[in-house]
């Protein structure tokens, strides 16, 4: 699937990642894709870093758990 995404830049940060771009031999949309993937990597590191700290408190975790598995259930469903 793909989507659709509409960013506003000020004119020299548009100069500044389209020559980012072209340099790293990709476009500004393998930009972007790459840019949300590496933050959405970054929140999940962040996410599970915190559910080890968590770790010693076995209700919390397995809360934890199941809002996750819920959540990713709801995504794949597309709720």
């Amino acid at each position: 699937m793909t989507v659709k995404v509409g960013i506003s830049l000020p004119d020299a940060t548009h100069a500044r990642a389209l020559q980012h771009a072209r340099s790293a031999g990709t476009t500004l949309s393998g930009l972007v894709d790459a840019a949300l993937k590496a933050e959405l990597t970054r929140r999940e590191l962040a996410d599970h870093v915190m559910m080890l700290a968590e770790a010693d408190d076995v209700e919390r975790l397995r809360a934890r758990a199941q809002s996750r598995n819920r959540g990713l259930a709801a995504w794949k469903t597309g709720r």
